[in-house]
Protein backbone atom coordinates (compact mmCIF):
# COMPACT_ATOMS: atom_id res chain seq x y z
CA UNK A 1 0.00 0.00 0.00
CA UNK A 2 0.70 3.37 -1.09
CA UNK A 3 1.70 6.29 1.60
CA UNK A 4 -0.52 8.33 -0.32
CA UNK A 5 -3.57 5.06 -0.05
CA UNK A 6 -2.83 4.97 3.87
CA UNK A 7 -3.55 8.23 4.06
CA UNK A 8 -6.42 8.12 2.06
CA UNK A 9 -8.26 5.55 4.24
CA UNK A 10 -7.09 7.03 7.56
CA UNK A 11 -8.88 9.90 6.19
CA UNK A 12 -11.57 7.80 5.78
CA UNK A 13 -11.32 6.18 8.88
CA UNK A 14 -11.15 10.17 10.83
CA UNK A 15 -14.16 10.91 9.67
CA UNK A 16 -15.85 7.74 10.97
CA UNK A 17 -14.93 8.14 14.51
CA UNK A 18 -14.50 11.81 14.27
CA UNK A 19 -18.32 12.35 15.55
CA UNK A 20 -18.40 15.55 13.36
CA UNK A 21 -16.26 17.09 15.58
CA UNK A 22 -13.79 19.62 13.04
CA UNK A 23 -12.24 21.32 16.21
CA UNK A 24 -9.37 18.67 16.27
CA UNK A 25 -6.82 18.13 13.86
CA UNK A 26 -5.91 14.86 12.38
CA UNK A 27 -1.72 13.23 12.08
CA UNK A 28 -0.97 10.28 9.72
CA UNK A 29 2.80 10.76 9.44
CA UNK A 30 5.79 10.14 12.20
CA UNK A 31 7.29 12.61 10.49
CA UNK A 32 4.74 15.61 11.69
CA UNK A 33 6.96 18.40 13.81
CA UNK A 34 4.59 17.53 17.17
CA UNK A 35 5.19 13.67 16.74
CA UNK A 36 9.03 14.34 16.60
CA UNK A 37 8.81 16.64 19.11
CA UNK A 38 7.13 14.29 21.58
CA UNK A 39 9.39 11.51 20.63
CA UNK A 40 12.40 13.65 21.45
CA UNK A 41 11.14 14.90 24.91
CA UNK A 42 10.94 11.14 25.72
CA UNK A 43 14.11 10.40 24.94
CA UNK A 44 16.16 13.30 25.84
CA UNK A 45 16.82 14.74 29.19
CA UNK A 46 18.12 17.61 28.18
CA UNK A 47 15.70 18.58 25.80
CA UNK A 48 13.39 18.39 28.59
CA UNK A 49 15.16 20.21 30.45
CA UNK A 50 15.26 23.06 28.34
CA UNK A 51 11.75 23.16 27.21
CA UNK A 52 10.23 22.48 30.98
CA UNK A 53 8.05 19.65 29.25
CA UNK A 54 7.01 16.08 29.87
CA UNK A 55 5.21 13.64 28.11
CA UNK A 56 2.65 11.31 29.46
CA UNK A 57 1.49 8.31 27.51
CA UNK A 58 -2.13 6.72 28.61
CA UNK A 59 -5.20 8.02 30.14
CA UNK A 60 -4.82 6.10 33.05
CA UNK A 61 -1.71 7.80 33.84
CA UNK A 62 -3.32 11.04 33.21
CA UNK A 63 -5.60 10.18 35.68
CA UNK A 64 -3.11 8.95 38.31
CA UNK A 65 -1.19 12.63 38.17
CA UNK A 66 -3.99 14.57 37.64
CA UNK A 67 -7.26 12.79 39.64
CA UNK A 68 -10.85 12.45 37.66
CA UNK A 69 -11.74 16.01 37.29
CA UNK A 70 -14.24 16.34 39.88
CA UNK A 71 -16.74 19.39 39.81
CA UNK A 72 -15.65 22.61 40.53
CA UNK A 73 -11.70 21.00 40.56
CA UNK A 74 -8.96 22.57 38.37
CA UNK A 75 -8.02 21.04 35.52
CA UNK A 76 -4.20 20.38 34.46
CA UNK A 77 -3.55 21.81 30.59
CA UNK A 78 -1.89 20.28 28.23
CA UNK A 79 0.68 21.89 25.79
CA UNK A 80 -0.82 19.29 23.16
CA UNK A 81 -3.43 16.56 23.33
CA UNK A 82 -2.49 12.96 20.59
CA UNK A 83 -6.03 10.94 20.79
CA UNK A 84 -6.58 7.77 19.32
CA UNK A 85 -9.53 7.53 16.96
CA UNK A 86 -12.43 6.50 19.98
CA UNK A 87 -10.24 8.43 22.86
CA UNK A 88 -11.79 11.50 24.25
CA UNK A 89 -9.82 13.56 26.65
CA UNK A 90 -9.22 12.66 30.04
CA UNK A 91 -11.14 13.62 32.90
CA UNK A 92 -8.96 16.61 34.85
CA UNK A 93 -7.05 17.46 31.86
CA UNK A 94 -8.01 20.18 29.09
CA UNK A 95 -5.07 20.88 26.69
CA UNK A 96 -4.54 23.80 24.29
CA UNK A 97 -3.76 21.71 21.15
CA UNK A 98 -5.81 18.52 19.99
CA UNK A 99 -5.18 15.81 17.35
CA UNK A 100 -6.28 12.21 16.38
CA UNK A 101 -4.02 10.31 15.84
CA UNK A 102 -3.33 6.59 14.54
CA UNK A 103 -1.78 3.51 16.82
CA UNK A 104 1.98 3.99 15.37
CA UNK A 105 1.89 7.47 16.07
CA UNK A 106 1.14 7.57 18.87
CA UNK A 107 3.19 4.87 19.61
CA UNK A 108 6.24 6.83 18.27
CA UNK A 109 4.88 10.50 20.38
CA UNK A 110 5.52 7.84 23.83
CA UNK A 111 8.48 5.99 22.62
CA UNK A 112 7.52 2.91 22.89
CA UNK A 113 7.29 -0.66 20.66
CA UNK A 114 3.64 -1.82 22.41
CA UNK A 115 0.96 0.22 21.67
CA UNK A 116 -1.60 -1.85 24.10
CA UNK A 117 -3.77 0.54 26.53
CA UNK A 118 -2.22 3.72 24.44
CA UNK A 119 -4.93 5.70 23.64
CA UNK A 120 -4.00 9.19 24.46
CA UNK A 121 0.05 11.25 25.02
CA UNK A 122 0.51 14.41 25.89
CA UNK A 123 2.84 17.13 26.78
CA UNK A 124 2.79 18.50 29.97
CA UNK A 125 4.91 21.17 31.85
CA UNK A 126 7.42 19.65 33.76
CA UNK A 127 6.97 19.81 37.89
CA UNK A 128 9.19 21.75 39.69
CA UNK A 129 11.69 20.61 41.35
CA UNK A 130 12.69 22.57 44.93
CA UNK A 131 16.37 23.84 45.47
CA UNK A 132 17.78 23.55 48.33
CA UNK A 133 16.59 26.77 50.16
CA UNK A 134 12.93 26.75 48.67
CA UNK A 135 12.79 23.25 50.40
CA UNK A 136 14.34 24.73 53.76
CA UNK A 137 11.89 27.51 53.25
CA UNK A 138 8.52 25.57 52.69
CA UNK A 139 9.45 22.86 55.59
CA UNK A 140 10.39 25.09 58.60
CA UNK A 141 7.36 25.75 60.15
CA UNK A 142 5.86 22.30 59.39
CA UNK A 143 5.38 19.91 62.66
CA UNK A 144 6.27 16.36 60.96
CA UNK A 145 8.62 16.21 58.03
CA UNK A 146 9.07 12.68 55.76
CA UNK A 147 12.01 13.11 53.29
CA UNK A 148 13.29 10.04 50.93
CA UNK A 149 16.42 10.80 49.97
CA UNK A 150 17.86 8.71 46.88
CA UNK A 151 21.66 8.54 46.18
CA UNK A 152 23.13 6.83 43.26
CA UNK A 153 19.23 4.97 42.56
CA UNK A 154 20.18 4.50 38.71
CA UNK A 155 17.09 2.29 37.05
CA UNK A 156 13.68 4.55 36.38
CA UNK A 157 12.06 1.66 37.43
CA UNK A 158 13.02 1.64 40.74
CA UNK A 159 13.32 5.17 41.87
CA UNK A 160 9.36 5.84 40.12
CA UNK A 161 8.35 2.61 42.34
CA UNK A 162 10.10 4.61 45.39
CA UNK A 163 8.09 7.61 45.21
CA UNK A 164 5.26 5.62 44.29
CA UNK A 165 5.53 4.43 48.03
CA UNK A 166 6.48 7.29 49.42
CA UNK A 167 3.02 8.67 48.28
CA UNK A 168 1.51 5.90 49.41
CA UNK A 169 2.79 6.05 53.12
CA UNK A 170 2.10 10.30 52.90
CA UNK A 171 5.87 11.26 52.71
CA UNK A 172 6.40 14.66 51.84
CA UNK A 173 8.94 14.78 49.36
CA UNK A 174 11.80 13.01 47.60
CA UNK A 175 14.78 14.31 47.59
CA UNK A 176 17.50 13.63 44.36
CA UNK A 177 20.98 13.60 45.02
CA UNK A 178 23.85 13.40 42.54
CA UNK A 179 23.99 9.60 40.44
CA UNK A 180 20.35 9.38 40.99
CA UNK A 181 18.55 8.89 37.44
CA UNK A 182 16.26 10.82 35.79
CA UNK A 183 12.99 11.63 37.78
CA UNK A 184 10.73 12.32 34.56
CA UNK A 185 12.52 9.67 32.42
CA UNK A 186 9.61 8.06 30.84
CA UNK A 187 10.36 4.38 32.22
CA UNK A 188 10.42 6.48 35.98
CA UNK A 189 7.13 8.37 35.29
CA UNK A 190 5.13 4.68 33.90
CA UNK A 191 6.58 3.56 37.15
CA UNK A 192 5.59 6.42 39.70
CA UNK A 193 1.87 5.79 38.62
CA UNK A 194 1.31 9.82 38.81
CA UNK A 195 3.67 10.31 41.67
CA UNK A 196 6.08 12.48 40.35
CA UNK A 197 3.05 14.51 40.26
CA UNK A 198 1.71 14.69 43.64
CA UNK A 199 5.01 14.45 45.98
CA UNK A 200 7.44 17.79 45.97
CA UNK A 201 10.91 16.82 44.28
CA UNK A 202 13.90 18.61 45.79
CA UNK A 203 17.36 18.53 44.55
CA UNK A 204 20.70 18.29 46.48
CA UNK A 205 24.56 18.80 44.82
CA UNK A 206 25.88 16.51 47.46
CA UNK A 207 25.20 14.16 49.97
CA UNK A 208 26.65 17.15 52.53
CA UNK A 209 24.21 19.32 51.40
CA UNK A 210 21.33 17.48 52.29
CA UNK A 211 23.15 16.65 55.84
CA UNK A 212 23.23 20.62 56.12
CA UNK A 213 19.36 20.86 55.55
CA UNK A 214 18.72 18.12 57.94
CA UNK A 215 20.46 20.06 60.73
CA UNK A 216 18.88 23.19 59.73
CA UNK A 217 15.51 21.62 59.68
CA UNK A 218 15.61 19.64 62.84
CA UNK A 219 15.87 15.75 60.71
CA UNK A 220 16.89 12.88 62.49
CA UNK A 221 18.89 10.74 59.55
CA UNK A 222 18.39 7.11 58.52
CA UNK A 223 20.16 4.80 56.27
CA UNK A 224 19.53 1.84 54.66
CA UNK A 225 22.83 -0.32 55.84
CA UNK A 226 22.72 -4.38 55.65
CA UNK A 227 26.08 -3.85 57.28
CA UNK A 228 24.95 -1.86 60.40
CA UNK A 229 25.96 -2.63 63.89
CA UNK A 230 23.16 -0.77 65.28
CA UNK A 231 19.01 -1.07 64.31
CA UNK A 232 16.66 1.45 64.43
CA UNK A 233 13.63 1.07 66.64
CA UNK A 234 10.73 1.48 65.07
CA UNK A 235 8.58 2.57 67.56
CA UNK A 236 11.62 5.59 68.05
CA UNK A 237 11.52 5.93 64.44
CA UNK A 238 7.60 6.47 64.55
CA UNK A 239 7.69 9.13 67.06
CA UNK A 240 10.22 11.12 65.43
CA UNK A 241 8.94 14.47 63.96
CA UNK A 242 11.06 15.32 61.61
CA UNK A 243 13.07 12.05 59.59
CA UNK A 244 14.80 11.35 56.11
CA UNK A 245 15.64 8.26 55.28
CA UNK A 246 18.45 7.67 52.87
CA UNK A 247 18.67 5.34 50.11
CA UNK A 248 21.78 4.30 48.07
CA UNK A 249 22.42 3.32 44.95
CA UNK A 250 21.88 -0.62 43.77
CA UNK A 251 24.88 -1.75 42.95
CA UNK A 252 27.04 -0.36 45.95
CA UNK A 253 24.12 -0.06 48.53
Amino acid sequence: TSRGDYDDAYDDRRREYSNGDDDYEYVSSVENAAVKRLAKLCKNRKFRDEERAVVLASSTLMRECFGTGAPGSTKTRARVLFLSDTASVPPGVDAARVLRAPERVLKKCAGVANADGLDVVGEFELPHVLTRGEFEKKYASKATVRVLALEGVQDPGNLGTLARTAVAFGWDALALLPGTCDAFNDKAMRAARGATFRIDLVAFDSFDALKTSAKTLGMDMYAAEPDASQDVNPERAQATPRACLVLGTEGRG
